[in-house]
């Protein structure tokens, strides 16, 4: 790993998981994300995913591979890189763990835990999307989620519980919901390390 990428572990290390007031029997359903990073000629970017429209739950969205917990699968690490796997083809061979970031909660009442990843050798090659799933792939730049001018927040109110809402416009693309959430929490434990 390069200097950049030791950056990045070292700060997920460091990162304090801020406790939250969160009534977690409403949340015992549990899942994992993947924030992939990816080395693309000489930028670093995330991979994420637009979900197909036929889906029952978040079609369209644009989202982290992952989801629920299996009850085969050992541990949610285990999860993610199933998930990742399944949904966009990248095997665990070529994923390295670099850390994890604060559980987050989503308005379905799962509580997931994200794991930020650097995919080794990434080539478009190795993407083999699930095309029930997923739709496209999308490499993001990681520089785009530190620019202001393509981000913004939103407070809703959702079954009488207030939820700040954080939103990213990619050439057109809406991220935002719990994707949004999680690249934030992600960009403001990284910030001060790169």
């Amino acid at each position: 790993m390069d200097d950049f990428l030791l950056k990045i572990q070292d700060c997920l290390k460091k990162y304090i998981k801020k406790p939250r007031n969160v009534d977690y029997e409403k949340y015992k359903k549990v899942a994992s994300v993947v924030i992939p990073i990816v080395r693309l000629d000489k930028s670093y970017g995330i991979l994420m995913t637009k979900r197909t429209d036929h889906l029952k739950n978040h079609s369209g969205e644009i989202s982290f591979p992952g989801g629920s917990q299996d009850p085969e699968d050992k541990d949610l690490v285990e999860t993610a890189l199933r998930e990742l796997k399944e949904e966009i083809g990248i095997p665990e061979e070529y994923v390295k763990i670099l850390g994890f970031l604060q559980n987050e909660f989503s308005v379905t009442y799962f509580t997931v835990k994200p794991y930020v990843a650097y995919i080794e050798d990434f080539n478009h090659c190795m993407l083999k999307p699930d095309p029930f799933e997923v739709e496209r792939v999308m490499f993001i730049p990681l520089t785009f989620f530190f620019d202001k001018k393509n981000q913004w927040k939103e407070t809703w109110l959702r079954n009488d519980e207030k939820h700040i809402n954080f939103f990213y416009n990619y050439e057109g693309n809406i991220i935002w919901g719990l994707s949004g959430r999680i690249i934030k929490i992600f960009t403001s434990a990284i910030k001060d390390c790169i």
